[in-house]
């Protein structure tokens, strides 16, 4: 459980970090926005591996439960969106923008099911396709932080293929991979529910 909290209190701290890296850049100068955009990767890195701790711990000591399952969900979709939503805002290209609001949009419409199904006594628990889904996310958010960091540390340009394309390749290969999976995991989702009804 602790590590669930941890993950809900990173939330907003990467989300002030991004920002402040952001706003620093053009008030304060790079060094500034470099350290915080530095942070902001450090701990949203630190926040994604106590999901993969928490769920091995969980398993490991047996000590799982419905309320445990459910915050650990609701802790990855604090952090993820947070995170996008900053991200997006001040940070990514238009395409990726796009991945991000169909990401979210998809949260909020699985999100709004898993409540509207509680209500009338079921549940829909996370599938597969859901979990490596968030894993997915998690390593396109992290590489389009650590983008950040990069383009204010390493210099443009290094031929064809320079450090900071091959990041910003991994970033929109794992943010529209993430939105793959997001819809084939919704339309999952949506089908198991209407045939239960």
């Amino acid at each position: 459980m602790a590590l669930t909290i941890a993950r809900f209190a990173a939330a907003p701290i990467v989300a002030g970090l991004l920002l402040g890296g952001s706003q620093a850049l053009f008030t304060e100068g790079r060094d500034l926005s470099l350290v915080l955009y530095a942070l902001a990767l450090v701990v949203f890195v630190l926040a994604a591996l106590t999901d993969w701790l928490d769920g091995m711990l969980a398993r490991k000591l047996n000590a799982t439960s419905a309320l445990g399952a459910a915050l650990d969900h609701s802790a990855d979709k604090a952090l993820t969106t947070a995170t996008l939503v900053i991200l997006a805002a001040t940070a990514l290209p238009i395409d990726l923008i796009v991945a991000a609001a169909i990401l979210v949009t998809r949260d909020v419409a699985v999100g709004g099911l898993r409540e509207g199904l509680a209500l009338s006594g079921r549940k829909l628990p996370v599938d597969s396709i859901g979990k490596v889904k968030t894993v997915v996310l998690m390593i396109g958010i992290g590489a389009a932080i650590a983008f950040q960091v990069a383009a204010l540390t390493i210099p443009a340009g290094g031929g064809p293929f320079s450090p900071l394309d091959a990041i910003q390749w991994l970033t929109r290969a794992a943010l529209w991979g993430a939105v793959v999976l997001a819809l084939w995991s919704a339309a999952e989702y949506f089908g198991a529910a209407f045939k239960k009804t």
